[in-house]
């Protein structure tokens, strides 16, 4: 579960970046730049914590669920306006993308339990 949070903490680091990087851009609209930042800040709450039991695992894989949903928000924002440019469509599809890696691999780990006799050994 820790390669699993590290993940999604960069992933939120470079959502928050692209989020930053959407405030200059003149054409991308309010509503896109604020789904961006909720989403980044969403994946960011679930990541600094230990997930060692089933229920904190659940926790993190409605966290990655529901970065991806606010990142299909702020694409359908971005999909609204009336722009000429496709590096937001692009950057926003490469962030949906990690997000539903994060959904598929915390979901196959989410109901594993830690063995106390072995160190770093989980049970399905």
């Amino acid at each position: 579960m820790k390669r699993v949070r590290l993940t999604a903490a960069m992933l939120a680091l470079l959502t928050v970046l692209i989020a930053i990087l959407f405030w200059f851009i003149p054409d991308i609209s309010l509503e896109t730049v604020i789904s961006t930042g909720i989403a980044a800040g969403v994946l960011a709450i679930v990541a600094p914590f230990e997930a060692n039991e089933p229920p904190a695992r659940k926790r993190v894989l409605a966290g990655c669920v529901v970065f991806v949903a606010m990142i299909g928000v702020a694409m359908w924002f971005a999909f609204q306006a009336p722009a000429e440019r496709a590096a937001p469509m692009g950057a926003l599809a490469v962030l949906a993308l990690g997000g539903l890696a994060l959904v598929v691999w915390s979901f196959g780990i989410r109901n594993r339990v830690s063995r106390p006799q072995w160190r770093d050994y989980y049970d399905r």
